[in-house]
């Protein structure tokens, strides 16, 4: 069971937008082309949306669960013939921000990598400054757990009164081994312990990826890459992929606004992700019909 929350911790929380517009031009990790980006203001319970300029009629996705078309190495949205990849680095810092309302304008169908993290998005952010809207932030709160399972992942999201992200990667490979995360996001803990994490790839799955004709714009300054020897770039932290699974949840649970909840995941990714929030958006629903009865 969930109910909308219009406080957080006793204090009043308001929504946000971005103070002024912001730019940035970068390459894509999957598609390997540039790509033009800015983040504009929105009014209050506009949400996040995406905005593609180069299409016809230049159509709108909104930042939502509904809206997943695809979970293949990345989150896809995706809405008519309009679709927007590899959301999840942008939705991260967003949410991890505090960040409630804002345009992504883009010149085609993908988001700029940045460094293969959320830092850029974040500097993004600090750089257009922040400002309130005198409307209360609506939060999704558990009261019962939700759970996934699949391909060898688990997730579980139990009740709580921040979110709180626990994460075991778990693979054989000498070098990487085991790794464990556990962090209540706030917007500090965001920007200083998480927003700087890489995203990884193990070089055996290059060519089977670029075969699919996605990674076509990964290199080793912005993506961690592992061969049967260990890593072939300097980590920026020595659990640098367990933190970068960490803010991939942190922005696929984006797509459900502000969720407070303690999320435990062991081997899990977007597709898990995408599981589960379905699961806490049925009984989100199931909830509301019972109120509206």
């Amino acid at each position: 069971m969930l109910v909308l929350l219009k406080e957080e911790g006793g204090v009043l929380s308001e929504q946000q937008t971005l103070r002024v517009p912001v730019a940035y031009t970068g390459m894509t990790l999957h598609s390997g082309i540039p790509v033009h980006m800015r983040l504009l203001p929105a009014p209050a319970n506009r949400g996040i949306v995406f905005k593609r300029l180069d299409l016809p009629g230049k159509p709108e996705i909104p930042a939502t669960v509904a809206n997943i078309i695809s979970t293949n190495r990345n989150t896809t949205l995706g809405l008519g013939a309009a679709q927007v990849m590899t959301v999840e680095h942008l939705m991260a810092a967003l949410r991890g921000m505090g960040i409630d309302n804002t345009i992504v304008e883009l010149n085609a169908g993908e988001i700029p990598l940045g460094d293969g993290s959320s830092q850029v998005f974040v500097d993004m952010i600090k750089q257009a400054g922040v400002c309130l809207q005198g409307e209360r932030r609506r939060c999704l709160r558990l009261e019962q757990p939700v759970w996934a399972s699949g391909n060898g992942g688990h997730m579980v999201a139990l009740p709580a009164d921040e979110l709180k992200i626990t994460y075991t990667f778990v693979t054989n490979h000498p070098a990487v081994g085991t790794q464990f995360g556990e962090y209540v996001i706030t917007n500090s803990v965001f920007a200083e312990e998480i927003a700087r994490a890489r995203t990884l790839v193990f070089w055996q799955d290059i060519e089977y990826l670029q075969q699919q004709g996605l990674g076509l714009g990964g290199n080793l300054d912005c993506v961690v890459i592992v061969n049967d020897s260990g890593y072939l770039n300097t980590l920026r932290y020595k659990d640098e992929i367990v933190r970068h699974k960490v803010l991939d949840i942190v922005g696929d649970m984006g797509l459900l606004g502000f969720l407070k909840a303690h999320i435990i995941a062991v081997r899990s990714g977007h597709g898990l992700n995408r599981m589960l929030m379905r699961s806490i958006q049925e009984q989100a629903n199931l909830m509301m019909g019972v109120g509206n009865r």
